[in-house]
């Protein structure tokens, strides 16, 4: 159910993507006024995300999912009108709002299932849930969008959105693990709840966290690019139709898919070994970023067809696996009473780069304008290449979260030297 409801999660955020050569033509829109739309998606997320997660320090995962998933539902009602700029751009934001807290609360929600060494393959399964968004929902809103419209698209998201809250109402439970850490990933939630608390600032200022933070902020600036912005690229300098644009957007979320399973399954072999989480989890999302950093760089100078797909897609689909591998080190330096709140915090801090991206995307495609669009995406992909292989470098050196989550707890607070 976790699975699907990040699927939902990111049909709905993709949708407007899906839709944005006949939205901009229905409504006359520029590309900037574009990029406000996607980039207002993201004007209340991060402050949801971080209110939410504390509220969820009180209050049942279920309950908070379900109002959250019917929100989601209902703000994808006005399409069905003759809305305009205005009624697009508030339902979005309010969309956002309510997607802020969704990753990490389903994060907080699967890790109460599973002790730390375990804890890797199903995050990663609820992070399939984005890819999995797309590959299932792209093609069939791009031919919804083709032989009906765009309007009927959003209603298809809505009608979706409510039949899972009906699900959920129905097998949603919580789980018993408690706090991470090796000592205590094996004990129920109920032994480790008197465990006294950590003053966040120790927990956000550790070395991990901070690199976790800054890693994972490029990641999302590219992620947001491509909910945004790949299908208008693909349609425009790459030169493909719309619904072949709507089956080769699924690629990089479906190359994105497979990486996360197999990420899954490799860190807990390699937990379960006894290799050491900063090598496991660490070194690994940083090789992630970094990968991706180097193929985003790599775009502008790719040639048009074969090599410039296979660089799309290896830039948008290795980057966004440091999102389930950061959740896990968080996870595991917080205890369990605070980690709806750590998690939702550094969720909220570090999509922030959506509220950024597409708009920066924007004005840089519009400032290329007509023949030069392609100059505009260039520069958009070299901004982004850059700022993954700064957070890739900073993960490399400064994620050692078996290091920080004893350090945390001794009550001091890690200072940011690199790993040896």
């Amino acid at each position: 159910m976790l699975l699907v409801f990040m699927l939902i999660n990111f049909g709905d955020k993709a949708i407007l993507g899906l839709a944005a050569k006949p939205i901009m033509k229905d409504l006359g829109l520029t590309a900037s006024q574009y990029g406000i739309l996607s980039s207002a998606f993201f004007a209340l997320f991060s402050i949801s995300a971080i209110v939410v997660g504390f509220v969820t320090n009180r209050v049942q995962t279920k309950w908070v999912l379900a109002v959250l998933a019917v929100v989601w539902a209902l703000t994808q009602l006005p399409m069905l009108l003759n809305v305009g700029f205005v009624a697009i751009l508030v339902s979005r934001v309010v969309l956002g709002a309510a997607e802020g807290p969704a990753n990490p609360l389903a994060m907080h929600a699967v890790q109460k299932w599973f002790p730390n060494e375990r804890r890797a393959l199903p995050c990663s399964i609820i992070n399939l849930g984005a890819s999995l968004g797309v590959v299932v929902l792209a093609p069939l809103m791009t031919s919804i969008i083709i032989a009906y419209g765009w309007r009927l698209a959003f209603f298809a998201m809505f009608a979706i959105g409510l039949v899972w809250v009906v699900a959920w109402m129905v097998v949603g439970r919580e789980g018993t693990y408690g706090s991470a850490g090796a000592a205590a990933s094996a004990r129920p939630e109920a032994e480790v709840a008197a465990e006294p608390p950590i003053p966040y600032r120790r927990l956000f200022l550790c070395g991990t966290s901070l690199s976790v933070l800054f890693s994972s902020f490029a990641a999302y600036w590219a992620l947001a690019i491509m909910i945004s912005w790949l299908p208008v690229y693909l349609e425009g300098p790459l030169g493909h139709s719309p619904r072949a644009t709507g089956l080769l957007i699924v690629l990089p979320w479906g190359v994105s898919g497979a990486l996360i399973l197999a990420q899954g399954f490799l860190t807990d072999a390699l937990m379960r070994r006894g290799v050491s989480s900063r090598v496991a989890r660490g070194l690994l999302g940083a090789g992630c970023v970094l990968t991706a950093a180097t193929a985003m760089l790599l775009l502008p100078v790719a040639p048009a067809g074969g090599l410039a797909l296979a660089a799309v897609t290896v830039a948008f689909a290795v980057g966004g696996l440091q999102f389930a591998i950061g959740s896990t080190m968080i996870g595991e330096i917080t205890p369990v009473r605070q980690r709806a709140a750590v998690l939702a915090t550094m969720t909220g801090l570090y999509t922030t780069a959506g509220l950024i991206a597409p708009y920066v995307t924007g004005r840089l495609v519009q400032a290329g304008g007509g023949a030069d669009e392609a100059a505009g995406f260039n520069t958009a992909f070299v901004v982004a290449g850059v700022l993954m292989l700064a957070g890739g470098i900073s993960a490399a050196l400064f994620a050692r979260p078996e290091r920080d989550a004893a350090r945390v707890r001794a009550g001091s607070v890690p200072h940011l030297t690199p790993a040896a």
